[in-house]
């Protein structure tokens, strides 16, 4: 968990002086289980940190996590690192460069695992595209600053919170904006899951002010904090429930 704070606030730091990496085009992307015959039409889609690198799924077993349960998806994972939040492109990109070609090849379903700042990205996707996306699954989000954290909270929670009284006017604004737009019409959009760490010194409490926007059975948490022990756990909550999923789901190919 420390060394995890110190990688952030160094992160931090370094997108202060403008040595935020640059957004690609395409977006660098690593593919598992992609090939022409594999037969499965469900693509799902990792989504990184603000820390690390987008290899850090496979590096700290996720990726196994998926395999060993013999789930009849591919993954994609891309390079999405903080560039494309500071340029506002990553909804683009993903898009773009991952969702549109991927339908060209025959994919039909698509689920979204985001991961701290990922999770942010999840939502800024469903938020313009929401028909794209199957499930959205969220482990530990970072869904912003003290600040309208603490707006949130005083008002009595995003069901009340007032974004026109709020002293922010950036891109925190726009997301619980949309969660209260998430809440008003649900059908709307694609079934978001959570799973966070109760302990987790980094996201503090913006998922737990985002539970209250979900329906009780689609959150879960456990003691932990924000470090890729916690998310294994909580992946593997995740993972039951897209196993059950997939199972009740109708095969996108119709066999």
């Amino acid at each position: 968990m420390l060394l995890y704070r110190i990688l952030l606030l160094l992160a931090v730091a370094c997108l202060s002086i403008a040595c935020v990496p640059k957004a690609q085009i395409p977006v660098p992307v690593l593919e598992y289980g992609q090939t022409e015959d594999s037969g499965n039409t469900d693509l799902l889609i990792f989504l990184r940190g603000i820390g690390g690198s987008h290899t850090d799924f496979e590096r700290f077993g996720l990726i196994d996590q998926v395999r060993e349960r013999n789930l009849p998806v591919d993954i994609v994972i891309p390079n999405a690192h903080y560039g494309y939040y500071k340029n506002e492109s990553l909804v683009d990109r993903m898009k773009e460069d991952i969702i549109e070609p991927a339908k060209q090849r025959g994919y039909e379903r698509f689920w979204i695992a985001g991961f701290s700042m990922g999770g942010l990205g999840s939502l800024f996707y469903i938020r313009e595209y929401p028909e794209d996306i199957e499930a959205v699954m969220l482990v530990s989000p970072f869904m912003g600053w003290g600040t309208i954290r603490r707006e949130i909270k005083t008002a009595g929670g995003i069901r009340n919170w007032n974004a026109d009284s709020s002293a922010i006017d950036n891109w925190q604004i726009l997301i619980w904006t949309f969660v209260q737009d998430y809440i008003a019409a649900p059908g709307n959009y694609p079934p978001i899951y959570m799973g966070y760490g109760t302990t987790d010194g980094v996201t503090k409490n913006g998922p737990a002010l985002l539970a209250d926007a979900l329906p009780n059975q689609r959150v879960f948490t456990l003691r932990g904090g924000h470090n890729y022990t916690t998310f294994q756990a909580l992946w593997s909550k995740h993972l039951d429930r897209l196993e059950s999923r997939l199972a009740d789901l109708t095969p996108a190919n119709g066999q």
